[in-house]
């Protein structure tokens, strides 16, 4: 396999130096094409966007005409005469008439493995409605009727299961998450633990509110879970409920979960994730998948225990960068960076309520510490407020001098800290920038509004002041520090609802723009969702950009990203979604244009993708 893939990268060299150096008065390009293998894949009449543009400015560099692919790569970048006359006769080539075509997205902070359980539409195209191991029921209308209902159908699903068998029971927040304000409210309220011990006493049940840390877990189902993970506390162990313990024997059925949770995320071109696995078993079933060359999308993953000892640092330390070309790990982190910032409060109450992870002496801080004293790299990781930050940056400086690292050492980490939904600090910028720091940015604060930390809460809170601490891209992207793009919601058909957020900073329920100063155009955006992403999961010289060589990962849209009114951007859809050189999402309307057929989520049965 080592050599098959060295035969490979030697012919593209060869390839690439006779296009370069030959004329094709003397040896065509078609000549070449025969001689070093053809193209499998050739899109033309294309605008394509490759982002090869290295700076920070709105620039997205070179714009081809047609692209060609072999195998998982891409081979060339050019004209459609250029590009056309490499085709060979078993060579796809499809007219996309015009339309744009962008590197596919890579999301820095997301968590496909909790989304899984999130969202109705993955769960309910992957899981048998017939299974013997767990009754699971979707609640449907809107905050009232689901709170109405909810316990009728926790009977129904009783009366249908076995003694013993788990019961699976979930709210739904909606495709636009226009419920998720009242049933954040109105949730703990109504569905206790009590209520659903008596309503089932025999079977281990389990009732989510959509969000993942937000279940009613009865006393059968806690009883299983201390079975699995007798060293769990309860609070802390929502996540392990679905993959260690309803799934524990069924990780084949767990795996088909997952895959079509990332198929789903696929469709709406996102092809990268960065996060953590948050169990073994979700880490199992991706493993299971990549083995059998299954994974629609590529994982990187950071660490996040539960063994913090020193020597098992070093063994995470070692692993950073390592794994396949779909599932690699990119770091580690322990504790969420906490809520505690440096602008005073409106109320004496919400001061009171910060919290400070990584202050000298907090559990938080030690495993930081030896995280970085081991020579690993933070990422992956939660944060909120810019105090936590900069306790962060003194463990980074503190513990690397201490360790004998370099400057240069230390920005060769990268490390990071995600959702920036309350820092950096304008004083902070310049010492991230130093430490070769990135930041991956959450332009969901700024759409959301049923939180009591999206951004026109917290301007609540601490004043007007604060919206500039939320998702500072203009004031990162500025002093030149690679900022890159998350939702952390199992939304993806919003992606291009975030980008327009991140450009107008309007707040819906402010009715007004928060932190102007901090509006970035377009292709800041696009830059954070692909060319800096690629950084922050480690992979920049195979993703990110649409250049020779580079994994086939791109996406057609159905209009120009680059040329259309901003407040279209929201309405942008994906037509079509290439992973490593292999069509995982086609909509019907472009594969009837090239006589192909439909791929992805919009063959399943219930056709999610109409929903949107």
């Amino acid at each position: 396999m080592i050599l098959t893939k060295f035969l490979m990268h030697k012919k593209i060299l060869i390839f690439s130096f006779l296009l370069l150096f030959i004329s094709p008065s003397v040896w065509g390009q078609s000549n070449v094409a025969a001689l070093l293998g053809y193209p499998d894949l050739i899109v033309h009449n294309a605008k394509i966007v490759t982002v090869d543009d290295a700076t920070f400015e709105s620039e997205v560099g070179t714009i081809g005409q047609a692209m060609a692919v072999r195998g998982d790569e891409i081979l060339a970048v050019g004209t459609n005469s250029e590009i056309r006359a490499l085709a060979g006769p078993q060579t796809q080539q499809m007219d996309l008439k015009g339309r744009t075509v962008l590197p596919s997205f890579i999301m820095t902070h997301e968590h496909p493995t909790d989304w899984a359980f999130a969202e109705p539409e993955a769960l309910k195209h992957a899981l048998p409605a017939n299974n013997d191991f767990v009754v699971m029921r979707w609640l449907e209308g809107n905050a009232q009727q689901q709170l109405d209902q909810w316990e009728t159908v926790l009977r129904e699903a009783v009366a249908e299961a076995k003694p013993g068998q788990w019961v699976w029971l979930s709210f739904f927040w909606g495709t636009q998450y226009e419920f998720a304000d009242e049933l954040w409210r109105r949730f703990p309220q109504v569905v206790t633990q009590e209520r659903v011990d008596q309503l089932a006493p025999n079977n281990p049940v389990r009732i989510k509110n959509s969000w993942p840390l937000m279940s009613v877990n009865n006393t059968r189902a806690q009883e299983e879970l201390r079975k699995v993970h007798p060293e769990e506390a309860l609070a802390g162990a929502n996540r392990h409920y679905e993959p260690n313990v309803i799934f524990k024997d069924h990780m084949e059925v767990l795996a088909e979960i997952l895959k079509a949770e990332m198929e789903l995320w696929v469709a709406h071109g996102i092809t990268t994730y960065g996060s953590s696995t948050y169990a073994y078993n979700n880490f199992q079933a991706l493993t299971y998948l990549d083995r059998r060359g299954e994974m629609p999308a590529r994982f990187a993953w950071g660490y996040t225990g539960p063994d913090f000892h020193i020597d098992t640092l070093r063994y995470t330390a070692g692993l950073v960068g390592t794994g396949s070309p779909y599932l690699w790990n990119i770091g580690a982190w322990d504790q969420a960076g906490g809520s505690c910032t440096t602008l005073n409060a409106r109320r004496p109450e919400v001061k009171e309520r910060e919290r400070c992870s990584f202050a000298p002496g907090t559990p938080g801080r030690k495993v930081l510490e030896d995280i970085i004293r081991t020579g690993g790299r933070v990422a992956t990781m939660h944060t909120q407020g810019d105090k936590d930050i900069g306790y962060l940056m003194d463990a980074i400086e503190q513990v690397s001098k201490e360790a004998g690292f370099t400057l240069e050492e230390i920005r060769a980490k990268r490390h990071a800290f995600d959702h920036a939904s309350g820092a950096p600090h304008p004083d902070q910028i310049p010492r991230i920038k130093n430490l070769g720091m990135m930041v991956s940015m959450i332009n969901t604060m700024l759409w959301e509004n049923h939180r009591d930390y999206d951004t026109s809460a917290r301007v609540r809170d601490y004043g007007i002041e604060f919206a500039n601490l939320s998702v500072p891209r203009k004031s990162v992207n500025d002093a030149g520090i690679m900022n890159t793009f998350e939702i952390d919601r199992p939304l993806p058909h919003l992606v291009f609802t975030m980008i327009h957020k991140g450009i107008t900073r309007f707040s819906d329920k402010e009715q007004r723009v928060l932190g102007a100063g901090e509006r970035t155009d377009r292709i800041v955006q696009l830059k954070a969702l692909t060319r800096w992403g690629a950084y922050y999961v480690l992979r920049e010289d195979v993703l990110g950009t649409l250049e020779r060589g580079k994994f086939a990962d791109f996406i057609v849209l159905d209009r120009d990203y680059l040329t259309i009114p901003e407040d279209d951007i929201p309405n942008v859809k994906v037509l079509m979604t290439v992973v490593g050189g292999k069509t995982r999402h086609l909509m019907p309307s472009l594969a009837a244009e090239n006589g192909m057929q439909p791929v992805g989520p919009v063959t399943w049965p219930t056709k999610p993708l109409e929903n949107y």
